[in-house]
């Protein structure tokens, strides 16, 4: 049955989204999918200051090891991280691997530590970018430097690693009417 034009949404429509706005975006998501599935909202955890310091995940998902869990929630444990900005392959590696003052006083660029929790966990880390549109070779760009900024990990291997830009998350609103009547009152 083909869907109502009112639940549809413009890739167009994700990229007027803020930092705050894209960040309660996909946490409302994330909380409809494990509705959808049975599962507790409750492992959904986000809040905060968008801006503070967040450690690299603005919302994620803590279900119990070895939950059946697949699609835009690729693993049972799932990090999320919200950009209001496009992140191409070259901005992916700052992100992922932020300058660090050493007590020496000299900078080394490291992974972050909640990037390495997840692939401890065997989970999933993404990158949401509300701003990002991307063809088929720039997602797979994306990926391949998320890949190589995780690589000296011993773990690396355990770790999901995705892009979503705002056609795939206009995808994923467009599952939920609820989160489209949302998002449309949001960007009015």
């Amino acid at each position: 049955m083909p869907q109502h034009p009112l639940f549809d949404i413009a890739p167009e429509q994700i990229a007027t989204l803020d930092d705050e706005s894209l960040r309660l975006l996909i946490a409302r998501l994330c909380k409809a999918e494990l509705r959808r599935r049975g599962l507790s909202v409750s492992s959904v955890l986000y809040g905060g200051n968008q801006i503070a310091a967040d450690g690299g995940i603005d919302v994620r998902v803590e279900l119990p090891a070895g939950t059946d869990i697949a699609g835009f929630i690729p693993r049972p444990v799932t990090g999320f991280q919200a950009k209001a900005e496009d992140m191409p392959a070259s901005k992916i590696a700052k992100e992922m691997r932020p300058e660090t003052k050493k007590e020496d006083g000299t900078y080394v660029n490291c992974l972050r530590p909640s990037i390495r929790a997840l692939a401890e966990a065997a989970g999933a880390y993404v990158i949401v970018s509300s701003k990002g549109s991307t063809a088929d070779s720039r997602l797979i760009e994306r990926r391949d430097a998320m890949r190589a900024a995780a690589a000296d990990l011993d773990c690396a291997g355990n770790l999901h690693l995705d892009f979503y830009d705002r056609t795939r998350l206009a995808d994923w609103v467009s599952d939920y009417p609820g989160e489209t009547l949302w998002l449309r009152d949001r960007i009015g």
